[in-house]
């Protein structure tokens, strides 16, 4: 118990960068032991198939709400959304900005700061990163409309800048503005 105590008491006195590093390969491992182990058991597999239809299905109403509001006749099976008349937009795994969205909230949890802050910051910052997938989504399904030959230029990179470019905004918001004032806070 001491072995764990001395170690404890080294981790609260090493700098962030440090305990955000620690962490982090904390988390990856537990990520890792998910996707390794957990999974395997049928219960754990099941719910997690469960919540990717579930999320998929979302992701697709989403897109169908933002079009439709937008003014666009749409239509979706499957996993396929589309304006009448265009060959649609298939939603894939890698769609679903699930790594993204794990990343993000990863990043969060493993940057030192008050818990209280990661609670409304992570769920925050995931709804933003659902609402640029749906916009993504949706964008790509006009482009299906307009001009299908821009499509695969804007999936591959287009999109895929914005979508990076703001979880980058979100980070630097974490680290630099909401870190900043619990370290004023400290040292008033």
């Amino acid at each position: 118990m001491e072995f764990l105590s001395k170690i404890y008491s080294k981790y609260q006195n090493t700098n962030d960068l440090v305990k955000f590093v620690i962490n982090g390969a904390l988390l990856g491992v537990l990520w890792i032991g998910f996707y390794g182990v957990f999974r395997n058991f049928q219960f754990v597999n099941d719910f997690y198939e469960f919540g990717v239809r579930e999320f998929t299905n979302f992701l697709l109403a989403g897109t169908e709400l933002a079009l439709n509001t937008l003014g666009y006749e749409t239509t979706s099976f499957g996993k396929i959304v589309k304006i009448v008349g265009t060959p649609g937009v298939f939603l894939d795994r890698g769609c679903l900005a699930r790594n993204l969205m794990g990343l993000f909230a990863g990043f969060v949890l493993a940057y030192p700061g008050k818990i209280k802050k990661k609670l409304w910051y992570i769920p925050f910052g995931l709804v933003v990163i659902i609402i640029l997938n749906i916009f993504r989504l949706s964008g790509l399904a006009i482009l299906t409309d307009c001009c299908f030959e821009q499509v695969e230029f804007n999936h591959h990179y287009v999109f895929k800048i914005v979508v990076f470019g703001a979880i980058l905004l979100l980070w630097y918001f974490w680290v630099f503005t909401m870190n900043k004032k619990e370290t004023k806070a400290k040292t008033s």
